[in-house]
């Protein structure tokens, strides 16, 4: 007996571990999270396994899923990218009467590509040698498909420009001021396809990003079973293993970081007047993006403690840092509703730090209060209607300018 209730709780351990490998986080465009698993997914509605039922997700409202597997930094060294933007790790490839056939890292099948749905194939893997060409050939726009060929017993490339014709594994044959001639794949860096007309690509539902590295821009998506399929902003259907998914990255178009803007005016006041010709003491007092005033990351304290190890202080990598006295003012970007942010004191000056901040929309105060050091963050989440500038307002609080550096973290403007 004892034996027996052994094993099931060893079943039951490796069930709960697949299950929460299977689990992401599903982040909304009002920062709320979700976790659970992706279940099903047709048109713009993604259904998500949780505790106690399922619960429908529009892609509307999403910003992010994320899963908690470990994702390669980039794709593998040969690299085929389409006119989407979509960057697919393949293994081999060929080329026969204008069409690709490729073997793809994360698909068992082989997939078909038109070539006039591939803006080039990457032999080997990124340098600088080979991004300088690449850059070359993006500007001057050849009349023709641009093979990248390795100079020999050196880095150095160049490119020729002419018309492919088909690929083998071993060769491709080019024509070349009117020869016909076969390159060697192992001389090639790269093929890039004359397109003699820019594509029109539909707007992505989102770019997913695959264990291997592969990121794919996402016009359509739909599950069956444990396979995702996903049709490209090329054309292109990919049968991707749901277990092949890293990220999905609902966020274009549906947000814009405050630190990523330029702002239309921006003015500090010094509690002391300073002289006019100080520009270096004027200047050291403006905003700061995503970094605070002492150039170290921006963060907030959000528990304090005597003893240090207990401190609760996060980082993040978005953000504005203000002082008190300072008037910044922003354009709303357009299609833009919402303003969210937390604030808080830079966990440096905490203990002294107390201001008031007002956000305000064409001038109507839209969000007002007192920000403490000694206080947990507070989180900012503002409707701003029809308002098409956005003032943020930062003065005084219980202790003059003492302390009074405000760090406004992951600061945006969503839809």
């Amino acid at each position: 007996m004892t034996n027996l209730i052994a094993i099931c709780a060893v079943v039951l351990a490796v069930a709960g571990s697949d299950a929460a490998a299977d689990d992401a986080a599903f982040t909304k465009l009002d920062g709320k999270v979700i976790v659970g698993a992706l279940v099903h997914w047709k048109g713009n509605d993604l259904t998500v396994q949780i505790d106690g039922g399922e619960q429908k997700v529009s892609s509307a409202n999403l910003l992010d899923v994320a899963w908690s597997r470990d994702a390669a930094t980039s794709a593998s060294e040969r690299v085929v990218e389409l006119i989407d933007g979509s960057r697919l790790a393949y293994a081999e490839f060929t080329v026969a009467k204008h069409v690709a056939s490729f073997r793809l890292a994360f698909a068992k099948q082989v997939v078909k590509i038109p070539t006039e749905r591939i803006r080039r194939i990457e032999l080997l893997p990124a340098t600088e040698a080979l991004d300088l060409v690449l850059a070359e050939i993006e500007k001057k726009q050849p009349a023709g498909d641009s093979l990248v060929i390795v100079k020999r017993e050196t880095a150095a490339m160049d490119y020729l420009s002419g018309v492919l014709g088909d690929v083998t594994a071993e060769q491709a044959e080019f024509e070349w001021d009117g020869d016909r001639v076969p390159v060697k794949l192992t001389k090639i860096a790269a093929i890039v396809f004359y397109h003699p007309k820019a594509a029109k690509v539909p707007a992505p539902l989102c770019r997913a990003t695959l264990v291997e590295g592969s990121i794919v821009t996402v016009r359509q998506a739909s599950i069956e079973g444990s396979q995702l399929t996903l049709r490209t902003g090329a054309g292109v259907d990919l049968r991707v293993p749901l277990d092949q998914l890293a990220r999905l990255d609902f966020s274009t178009g549906k947000i814009q970081y405050l630190s990523e803007l330029k702002p239309t005016s921006v003015r500090w006041s010094p509690r002391v007047a300073i002289p006019k010709d100080a520009t270096i003491i004027a200047n050291h007092g403006m905003p700061r993006n995503n970094v605070s005033f002492a150039g170290s990351s921006l963060s907030l304290l959000w528990h304090d403690d005597p003893l240090p190890a207990r401190r609760d202080v996060r980082t993040y990598s978005r953000g504005v840092a203000l002082r008190s006295q300072t008037e910044a003012t922003y354009l709303v970007p357009e299609g833009m509703t919402r303003f969210i942010a937390t604030g808080g004191i830079d966990p440096a000056t905490a203990g002294q730090g107390n201001v008031t901040l007002a956000i305000r929309g064409d001038g109507q105060v839209l969000w007002e209060g007192a920000i403490d050091g000694h206080a947990p963050p507070v989180e900012i989440d503002v409707e701003l209607g029809a308002a098409r500038r956005l003032q943020l307002v930062v003065d005084y609080g219980e202790n003059l300018d003492y302390g009074d550096r405000l760090h406004l973290v992951e600061a945006r403007f969503t839809k």
